[in-house]
């Protein structure tokens, strides 16, 4: 027996087996083994890995055969399983993971160098390698220091107390965050220590190894290294951490009793002595370091809790606690302090300028405390060396404890004179104004400017609104068209499709040699076109190919009629099989996609007119009403019929104000379209105005039975909602009725907020948004856009949101309301864009709840760019132009804070921004809004982001230099109470009136 069967012990991870193997073999094999063992690593580790992975296939396959099986037999009891299921653990199919014995390959080759390694120097050298730890080992170092301290054993006592003292000193350092050491190690070297009798030398790791095994009461009683790492304990780095979660939660006879446990025990039989324990704590919490580090040593300490006289022969070294220890154990030393009651009037000074010097509101609360007591109990005593430390006491962020120091100057104000008056006088600067005044009633003193005011504030004018980017030239000749659109930019899809349709009547066979550039798909997809480029391809296949062979797959016997697109009920039978219906996708996009059937209609029968009446003329989407008027009256000269959505469009870019020569002109035309142009340049456009209810889906209740239809983590859909109805809820088949109650509805209901400051229910929450205010105008398509509930489209949007704008250029209020149901779906492909805030803000139309919700949502979401100038650009550009309505957007900023789980501090930081573009006057008009729906409403408590919100206020009043109370801060301004809040609050209200 020699090398080979040590080889085959340490493949089966048996420890016991390899140290026998070892330990039987002669002189001679035993170096043999030696010399082998540091070419084996790398086998040894890579076989290792070889028979995990090998065990990893066959409990994958085991537990993927299992899962199959239980799926199956849902099936057949009519059960459907829930994929959350597949991951349910301590399951056949997902069972604990646990490491086999032969998986580890670091601890046998530790135990089979141990035993067969000569030298002390070189056995610790092989112990501490490096390249022999092993994750898979990870709880397995207690075991393994069990036999290789049996393998030690065998060696000389000379040679263990040598290995001994040089692997304790060979200890390494364990970091902060991860002091649970499990190197074997840690645990063979204090063994080693105890059996051969060696002193162990003065090393910190050392120190921490010993700690880093709990011992029982009778085990530590009889350690004989307690008497030589006692007093260690309390001086070597690394102990705190490796006790700060030893609570002493085990009784005195347990083997994990703990070290809290143990030591009070022992301390309470006479073992070790108390001083030495308590001076320990002291020592270590005089040295410093991180509380949580301390956190073990404090627990001693109020476990001992020493009495009044080891207190009285310590309180100097508690005084010197108190200016700059950690928070807990400043705690601690002042409670000490305080029991004992008897230091002298320097030594209480002493410690009362180090509490008040703090910052912590617990210590300073006590500080304040004690200097009222102290100051009632002794009128004679000098209260003017405090009065710079109660100074800095004003400067505490808690407006609780300034007012209680305030309290404590005026209690005792005539026991500060000379210099204690004047450092009084000083910090009446960094108080509230309210407070500032009181103190300076009493110290003849002005109060300063409050310390939180408008921060050097300058005011700016605010920026020209940016000019809009001009249109690409218009398509004249094949050679400057594209050969497909580029969807992601409107402008060149606009001058596309333009170009097409000018081309096709021009150039035909030019305009075919171009778009066959690019090869085509093998054929239409199947189902209905979605999508803009999949429109555009096959105008291109049907111009390449020719009529005859543009012919698509529709309903048996239908074929292209006509110029059917135009009408909201589908025309010819290949429109209804490939034109999505009416909710599929969204209105706007919908839109668009009949604009490109009817020009693909057109191509196939022959009757597409030679431009069209809707190419923009502007960057912002409109079509110059003259340049329009001159198209419509080309149609009326050749007779050409225009087709319906082209005209739709064309009518929805008609610009607002119009020259009264081209009013005139329009009035000449006599085709139906040209009178349908000439009533809408004439009349008012109609202004739709939106509302958005906000939705909540409450949490079904288990066992209810009832199933609800919601959209994603952060939509609600579908629903539909009764005329009248404030509430919708959701049945099996996702259809809207109303509740019995839908106040009291219960869960499983899809229920409506009926108020701003309304509080905050569980559950989904989901925007419904509404378009109401103007009768429909008789073009199907304009009022299907114009008019009533808007719903999320069941195929998305179809990525090309961003064009939304410039199909309804002058209605961006109609165009926002379009964009609502989409706005909360951050994480979706169809999510609303910042580049869309910015295009309605140049947009033209009236502007009110949908459009202020778009531009708040990008105001408080700082996760599309982290520069609050940035998300304020929309609305500086929207207040360049005069269009903003600040009380709107703020009101729609504090919903979206409430109830979209938006956080507070972006929307002030957005705010700041767009005061330092110079729309300082609009962020007041926008703070009131938010104020009115975000402070707590009837039985909603105030928190600390409400009096942030107050405190904001009060640098956005002074940066406009507001007048006029606020109604919802004056009422909270008039309560009797005196928290922060209400302080916050009676501030704006003072400088505001």
């Amino acid at each position: 027996m020699g090398w080979d069967a040590v080889v085959v012990a340490i493949d089966t991870g048996d420890l016991e087996l390899v140290a026998g193997r070892v330990l039987r073999l002669d002189e001679r094999a035993r170096r043999e083994v030696a010399a082998a063992l540091p070419h084996y690593l790398a086998v040894a580790r890579k076989r290792a890995e070889a028979r995990r992975q090998a065990r990893e296939v066959r409990r994958q396959q085991v537990t993927e055969a299992a899962w199959r099986e239980y799926v199956r037999a849902a099936a057949r009891a009519g059960r459907t399983v829930s994929a959350h299921e597949r991951w349910q653990r301590d399951t056949p199919w997902n069972p604990p993971w646990t490491p086999a014995a032969d998986e580890s390959w670091a601890a046998p080759m530790l135990v089979a160098g141990a035993a067969a390694i000569g030298g002390v120097a070189a056995v610790v050298a092989w112990l501490n390698r490096r390249d022999l730890q092993d994750r898979w080992d990870e709880y397995g170092g207690d075991a393994t220091s069990a036999v290789l301290e049996r393998v030690l054993s065998a060696r000389p006592s000379a040679w263990q107390a040598e290995f001994a003292v040089r692997a304790a000193l060979k200890l390494r350092p364990v970091s902060r965050r991860n002091v649970v050491t499990t190197s074997p190690v840690s645990g063979l070297v204090p063994a080693m220590l105890r059996r051969s009798g060696a002193t162990p030398p003065e090393h910190d790791p050392l120190v921490v190894a010993w700690a880093a095994h709990p011992l029982s009461v009778a085990s530590l009683r009889t350690d004989p290294l307690l008497d030589h790492l006692l007093p260690r304990l309390f001086e070597a780095e690394g102990v705190g951490a490796a006790l700060r979660h030893d609570r002493g939660s085990g009784r005195a006879g347990d083997a994990g009793g703990g070290w809290l446990t143990a030591l009070t025990a022992l301390a309470r039989e006479g073992r070790i002595d108390r001083d030495v324990l308590l001076d320990g704590c002291l020592r270590r919490f005089l040295r410093g370091g991180h509380a949580a580090d301390l956190r073990f040593f404090i627990r001693l300490h109020d476990v001992l809790a020493p009495t009044r006289d080891e207190v009285r022969e310590r309180h100097r070294d508690y005084l010197r606690l108190l200016p700059a220890a950690p928070g807990a154990v400043a705690e601690t030393a002042l409670k000490q302090v305080r029991r004992l009651g008897e230091a002298d009037p320097a030594e209480v000074t002493e410690a009362l300028r180090a509490l008040l010097a703090r910052g912590e509101r617990k210590l300073l609360t006590a500080g304040l405390t004690w200097l009222d007591e102290f100051a009632a109990a002794d009128p004679d005593a000098d209260l003017d060396p405090l009065a710079p430390a109660l100074g800095k006491a004003f400067g505490c962020e808690s407006g609780d404890v300034q007012g209680r120091a305030v309290r404590v100057a005026v209690k005792h104000a005539k026991r500060f004179t000379g210099a204690g008056a004047q450092a009084l006088r000083d910090a009446v600067a960094v108080l509230p104004q309210e407070l500032g005044e009181t103190l300076a009633e009493l110290f003849g003193e002005e109060a300063g400017p409050d310390a939180r005011d408008d921060g050097g504030f300058v005011p700016v004018p605010l920026p020209e609104p940016p000019p809009v980017p001009d249109l690409p030239p218009p398509v004249m000749s094949a050679a400057d068209l594209n050969v497909r659109p580029v969807v992601s930019r409107w402008e060149v899809a606009e001058a596309w499709l333009a170009g097409v349709v000018r081309l096709h009547g021009q150039d035909r066979d030019g305009l075919a040699a171009r778009l066959s550039e690019v090869p085509h798909a093998a054929g239409p997809p199947p189902g209905p076109w979605t999508e803009v480029a999949q429109w555009a391809e096959e105008i291109a296949r049907a111009i390449v190919n020719g009529s005859a062979g543009a012919v698509p797959a529709g309903r048996p016997g239908d074929g292209p009629a006509g110029t059917g697109a135009g009408g909201s009920a589908r025309g010819s039978g290949w429109e209804r099989s490939r034109l999505p219906e009416i909710g599929e996708v969204a209105g706007p996009q919908l839109f668009l996609l009949r604009r490109l059937a009817e020009v693909y209609d057109g191509i196939v029968a022959g009757t597409l007119p030679p431009y069209l009446l809707a190419e923009p003329t502007e960057g912002t989407g409109h079509v110059d009403a003259g340049r329009l008027v001159d198209r419509v009256a080309g149609y009326e000269r050749d007779g050409v019929e225009p087709m319906p959505a082209d005209l739709a469009q064309a009518l929805l870019r008609v610009p607002r104000s119009v020259a009264p020569d081209v009013l005139t002109r329009a009035g000449r035309l006599t085709s139906v379209a040209g009178q349908a142009l000439a009533l809408r340049l004439r009349g008012e456009q109609p202004e739709p105005r939106a509302e958005i209810t906000w939705m909540r889906l409450l949490v079904e209740e288990p066992g209810s039975g009832a199933v609800v239809a919601y959209g994603d983590d952060r939509g609600v859909r579908p629903l539909v909602e009764e005329p009248g109805s404030g509430a919708v809820s959701a049945n099996r088949d996702g259809q809207g009725k109303r509740p019995p109650a839908a106040e009291g509805a219960g869960s499983g209901v899809v229920v409506a907020y009926r108020d701003d400051r309304e509080a905050v229910q569980v559950g989904v929450h989901g925007l419904v948004p509404r378009l109401h205010g103007v009768e429909p105008c008789g073009v199907a398509m304009v009022d299907e856009l114009m008019t009533g509930a808007i719903v999320r489209g069941k195929r998305g949007a179809g990525g090309c949101m961003h064009w939304w704008p410039y199909v309804m250029p002058s209605h961006r209020e109609v165009v926002a309301a379009h964009l609502v149901p989409y706005l909360l779906e951050r994480w979706r492909p169809d999510r609303v864009e910042p580049r869309l805030a910015r295009a309605l803000a140049s947009g033209g139309g009236a502007v009110g709840e949908a459009v202020a919700l778009v531009q708040a949502y990008f105001m408080a979401d700082r996760s599309w760019s982290g520069d609050p100038r940035e998300r304020a650009r929309a609305v500086v550009d929207m207040a360049a132009r005069g269009d903003l309505d600040g009380e709107q957007v703020g009101r729609q900023l504090a919903l979206l804070v409430r109830r979209a789980g938006l956080r507070p501090g972006p929307v002030f930081e957005t705010l700041e921004g767009a005061a330092g573009l110079g729309a300082h006057r609009e962020v007041w008009g926008i703070t009131t809004g938010f104020l009115t729906a975000y402070l707590p409403g009837p039985g909603e408590r105030p928190h600390t982001r409400h009096t942030q919100a107050l405190t904001f206020a009060l640098r956005a009043a002074r940066w406009a230099g507001a007048r006029g109370a606020v109604g919802c801060v004056a009422e909270i301004a008039r309560r009797r109470a005196s928290n922060t809040f209400v302080r916050e609050a009676r501030r704006l209200h003072t400088f505001l009136t």
